[in-house]
This record gives C-alpha cells, sequence and structure tokens, in this order.
C-alpha cells in the first residue's frame, strides 16, 4: 500500500556561517544522502526532513530505522515494516523484518528466511534462504543457502560467485562500494567482482588480505608476500612486505606499511605521511582521518592536513565530510580543505549525520536539521 506524505506548515530556517563554498558544491553527490533525515520532535512525534520541508510520519519514534541517500526504512510501533521514498510511503511488510541494513542507496532486510531489497511498490526478494549477508552501497553479498552458493546482487541482477557444499562455512568475503572478493580455501583462489565482472584475483594460495573500495582492491597473499593494488583492470606492486593494517575507500588506500611507515595510495601515487603509525584512523568513503599527535588530521591534496589540534569528543566521517563538535561543542564540518560552522550555537550535546544534513538539538530544545547552508527548526 503506497499513501502520500502529509506535510507540515513552514518551518523556521536561519542562514548557517559558511567559510567558503556550501558543502553542497563540495560533495558529488552521488555518494550522500539527497537531503533526508529522521527526527524525533520534543513531544515524541516521528518526521521526516526531505529537502527543506518537515513531513510528519507517526506519532511515536520508529522501533528501528535505516537511512540510504533519499529513502528511509522504518519499523512502526506496530510492528510494520515501511519505506518512505519520493514523497510516499510504502508498506512492505506486515510484521519486523528479523535484521534491517543499509549502506549507499541500497536497504535489506530479512524476513523469516528471506532475503529482500526495500523497493517502492513491492520488494524484491533476492532468495529465499539465506545465510551471512552484508551490504555495501551498490551491491549485496549473500548466501543463498537453498541452492549453496554465495551472490553478489548489482544493477538488478544477481551473479553467483562461488559453489558452497553443506559441509563448507561461508569463504571469506570483502566488499567494498562497488567490488567484492571471495577466497575460495578450497580452490586456494581469490575472486574479485567489479562491475559484473568475475575473475581471480590472485591463485594457489592458502592465506590472502584483502581492502575492498571503490574501483579499487588492496591485497597480500602468503606466495607474493608484498602489498598489491588492483586498480581498474591493472595489478601494481606498493610495497615489497605485507602491511601491518590496511583500509580501502572510494579512490584511495591507506596502510601502515611492513616497516610501520603509514603511507596512502591516491590520483595514481602512494604519499607518505607518516614515519610511524597514527594513534588512530579510519577510511570512510573518500576519505581519510587520522589522530596523531593529539590532533584530528584528514588526508587532503596529498597530505595530513589539521582539522583540529585536538581531538573532538564526537566525530562522523561520511560521503566525503568529517562532522565534529569544537570545543564549545559547537558542530563543525569540514571537506576538501574547507570548513564550515554548521551551528550557531554552543553546548550541543551530540548531533547525527545523514548524508548532507546533521540533526541536533538546540538550546530551545527545537530540533535543528541543517542541509546545504541553512539550518531548518522543529519543535
Amino acid at each position: 500500500m503506497t499513501t502520500p506524505i502529509a506535510r507540515t506548515g513552514a518551518c523556521a530556517r536561519t542562514r548557517s556561517l559558511v567559510t567558503g563554498l556550501l558543502l553542497a558544491a563540495l560533495l558529488p553527490v552521488v555518494s550522500v544522502a539527497q537531503g533526508v533525515a529522521p527526527i524525533v520532535t520534543p513531544s515524541g512525534r516521528f518526521v521526516l526532513f526531505d529537502q527543506g520541508r518537515f513531513h510528519d510520519l507517526a506519532t511515536e519514534a520508529p522501533k528501528d530505522l535505516v537511512v540510504a541517500e533519499d529513502k528511509l526504512a522504518y519499523v512502526t510501533r506496530a510492528g510494520e515494516l515501511k519505506l518512505v521514498q519520493n514523497g510516499s510511503v510504502h508498506g512492505l511488510e506486515s510484521a519486523a523484518p528479523e535484521a534491517l541494513r543499509s549502506a549507499g542507496r541500497t536497504i535489506a532486510y530479512t524476513r523469516g528466511a528471506a532475503l529482500k531489497l526495500a523497493e517502492p511498490t513491492r520488494p524484491r526478494e533476492l532468495c529465499g534462504a539465506v545465510g551471512r549477508f552484508i551490504v555495501r552501497d551498490s551491491l549485496v553479498l549473500f548466501h543463498d543457502r537453498t541452492d549453496a552458493t554465495v551472490n553478489v546482487h548489482w544493477k538488478g541482477r544477481s551473479f553467483p560467485l562461488a559453489g558452497l557444499p553443506d559441509t563448507l562455512d561461508v569463504p571469506e568475503a570483502w566488499v567494498g562500494s562497488n567490488t567484492a572478493v571471495l577466497f575460495d580455501r578450497a580452490a586456494r583462489t581469490a575472486y574479485r567482482f567489479h562491475r559484473g565482472v568475475l575473475e581471480p584475483l590472485v591463485d594457489s594460495t592458502d592465506a590472502v588480505r584483502v581492502a575492498a573500495g571503490g574501483d579499487l582492491i588492496g591485497f597480500s597473499d602468503d606466495l607474493s608476500r608484498s602489498l598489491q593494488l588492483w586498480d581498474k583492470g591493472r595489478i601494481t606492486t606498493l610495497e615489497p612486505l605485507v602491511p601491518q593494517a590496511m583500509q580501502a575507500g572510494d579512490g584511495l588506500l591507506a596502510y601502515v606499511s611492513g616497516g610501520g611507515a603509514f603511507k596512502c595510495w591516491s590520483g595514481g601515487r602512494v604519499h607518505a605521511l607518516l614515519d610511524h603509525a597514527p594513534t588512530a584512523w579510519m577510511v570512510r568513503d573518500s576519505l581519510l582521518v587520522v589522530v596523531d599527535a593529539g590532533a584530528l588530521k584528514v588526508f587532503h591534496d596529498g597530505a595530513l592536513q589539521v582539522v583540529e589540534r585536538y581531538v573532538p569528543e564526537q566525530w562522523v566521517a561520511q560521503g566525503g565530510a568529517l562532522t565534529y563538535l569544537d570545543l564549545n561543542r559547537e558542530v563543525r564540518r569540514y571537506a576538501r580543505g574547507e570548513r564550515t560552522a554548521v551551528s550557531r550555537e554552543a553546548g550541543i550535546a551530540r548531533f547525527e549525520v545523514y548524508g548532507d544534513t546533521v540533526v541536533f538539538t538546540g538550546d530551545d530544545g527545537g530540533v535543528r536539521v541543517w542541509w546545504r547552508g541553512e539550518a531548518y527548526t522543529r519543535y
């Protein structure tokens, strides 16, 4: 059943302070949510913010919810699963799913033994008896217990990756935003999936380590004992030794080399960043965030740029931007070398990030939603 969303009246709006360009001009549209954010008002109502307007969804907060770019799936207090997209509410299931997950533009869930994708009109069933499954942006990797196969669903099609005898567990698998690697121990081969094509990545190996990202894969195996990069069809040796750690994102591979140095491959070359492993680091989407020497840093233009000379109490990396609380507990955002002041007020307790929107509670008790340089308030 499909129901149009009821719109509320006018919402309060204030201009946010912006340093440099607006975030909307800084970030690629395809990698972030399209101005969609769920909120719960002070009175307990469940409301959706959608590109500058608020829409009432329910009088009570949902039991569970996930956001994927321009759509939202949630479980009502009565246990129904619903999808909100393009101004309409679609009923998906009369009972709550056992698992509800999202990444990028994809929402997947399990109902009974079945694995389904949340889509308008009717959900798409991927298999009737699912085991382990992983959701990443445009890919869903899943174990179909019915025919004992591991499959990847991409652009409306499911591709079988390997056959699994009933006596075997699911092979090791790594999934990036548009790549997947599956290691079949019995065949001693790691297979790579990218844009509908399945090919061996490395064979004759008993162990493999992988970091799968967007259009690239970092990997090491016990045969070569080196760090190699698969980048759009080409394999390059980056390091002669196996890395101590590695993470991949969209267009970059960060790693601690076998010698202990911290490096990042991006733009066709390796950038030496530190002669030691940082205190903490993470790759999310196209962003590499580093905590080192008591400072918060971001990889930009081939080097580590200092965002703040302290480590914020809360920070979130998503969609190519870093959002954090400063020392005054004001919400700030860093993207591509530019800083944006998200909140006018200090003393913010916490915030939530949904792609290109930031949600927090103001000092007057109203819920603020920051989107494209403007703050909207709902009481």
